[in-house]
């Protein structure tokens, strides 16, 4: 019979699930961006548009992802502040991107960089899978930095950023939680 300690500590299914909801998100969110980098070159302010709106779409599906997670960590007493700090970062960052500011693809920046440092202090306790947990955070918030500090100038290179982003992030979201049911 498992003990309180145990049942905190280990990943439990909803858990798992989630975080393969949330990768498979952040590679769909990652394909998207490709593809919308290939319009960007054609129509530019549709695309920029249509971008905003993706990705308004995705924090907020991530953001309720893990009010998910954060409430089924609440019911089994486990660990929800992480989650639901995440929640909060999520639905924040959309209200902000479709009717706050004017640079919606600064509030990406923002946004991964939060999360990236909220994923890295849920990986705090080990468990499966949270090597691909801290290493999705380690590029979240060097990608956050990075959107911050420079090589960024024109949204071109932002949208393929957040592309590369969702995919190898979210790739490895999708591994930890694997990595989680196998043990």
């Amino acid at each position: 019979m498992p003990t309180a300690a145990a049942a905190v500590s280990e990943p439990t299914l909803p858990s798992q699930r989630v975080l393969a909801v949330r990768g498979a998100l952040l590679v769909l969110f990652g394909l998207v961006e490709g593809a919308l980098l290939l319009f960007g070159f054609h129509i530019p302010n549709v695309t920029t548009r249509v971008l905003v709106v993706a990705f308004a779409g995705f924090v907020l599906a991530d953001g309720l992802a893990t009010l998910f997670e954060s409430v089924a960590a609440m019911n089994r007493g486990g660990r929800w502040i992480g989650p639901a700090a995440n929640t909060v970062a999520g639905i924040a960052a959309c209200v902000i991107a479709l009717f706050v500011t004017h640079h919606p693809l600064r509030t990406f920046a923002w946004w991964v960089l939060v999360t990236g440092v909220l994923e890295a202090w849920t990986t705090l306790w080990p468990g499966p899978g949270s090597r691909s947990r801290i290493a999705a955070a380690v590029i979240s918030v060097a990608l956050g930095l990075l959107m911050h500090t420079g090589p960024f100038y024109d949204n071109a290179r932002l949208i393929l950023a957040m592309a590369v982003y969702g995919l190898i992030a979210g790739a490895l979201r999708v591994q930890a939680a694997l990595r989680a049911t196998a043990h």
